[in-house]
């Protein structure tokens, strides 16, 4: 069956959200004694879910210490920085070209989705999305894989008929697991390198529905 439906990851993906979770993050660590030089490059570690991040920096596994972290940046999150992102060139344009054709567009993101639905909310892309899925406050679905295997079942649909847009290896390897094509791209958080695994691979949002249009001509 062809795609009826695209999974698209939110930051790094229809969004440039990185000041205001490099700002959550960096606020958060030093509530628990870690101090990160002002140039510090956390861009490797976005896209991976809060409990990973917080266990690399605290150099902790102990998932009540982990917990205590990720309901503080979640706090200092959406007291602003959450609202301190850019959508990328390129997005408006392909989701709206989408919803012309009568495509159905979801979100499928590792953040909370409850914040992720404040985001979308407040975007200028709201208008094309019909639903946005996200991990759940205890972390159920903050892995990929889980996320993409409940979005199909909630949807009622078939890995043929889905397609996921991902910038980072999280999405790809998700996507991979559930045998969902996916497409990546470069001009996120990942590169071409970590995207290796996704069926095609694009450099600008301009061209997503193209290719969107390109996989679906393709018998899988």
């Amino acid at each position: 069956m062809k795609p009826t439906i695209t999974l698209f990851d939110l930051d790094g993906t229809l969004i440039d959200s990185m000041p205001g979770i490099v700002h959550s993050l960096k606020l958060t660590l030093l509530e628990f004694g870690v101090t990160m030089p002002d140039d510090f490059d956390f861009t490797p570690h976005i896209g991976a879910s809060l409990w990973q991040i917080f266990e690399v920096f605290m150099q902790t596994k102990d998932r009540v210490a982990l917990d205590k972290a990720v309901a503080t940046y979640r706090h200092i999150y959406r007291d602003g920085p959450m609202f301190e992102f850019e959508i990328y060139d390129g997005v408006l344009e392909s989701l709206e070209k989408l919803a012309s054709e009568g495509s159905k567009v979801v979100i499928a993101t590792a953040k909370a989705h409850e914040y992720a639905r404040e985001v979308v909310n407040s975007t200028e892309f709201a208008k094309y999305i019909s639903h946005v899925y996200g991990s759940e406050l205890d972390g159920t679905n903050v892995e990929k894989s889980d996320l993409i295997k409940h979005v199909l079942r909630e949807e009622q649909l078939s890995a043929s008929q889905a397609i996921m847009v991902g910038d980072r290896h999280h999405d790809i390897n998700g996507a991979l697991a559930n045998g969902v094509a996916s497409i990546g791209v470069t001009y996120g958080y990942g590169d071409r390198e970590e995207l290796s695994g996704a069926t095609a691979v694009i450099d600008s949002a301009s061209k997503i529905f193209e290719t969107i249009l390109e996989l679906r001509s393709v018998d899988r």
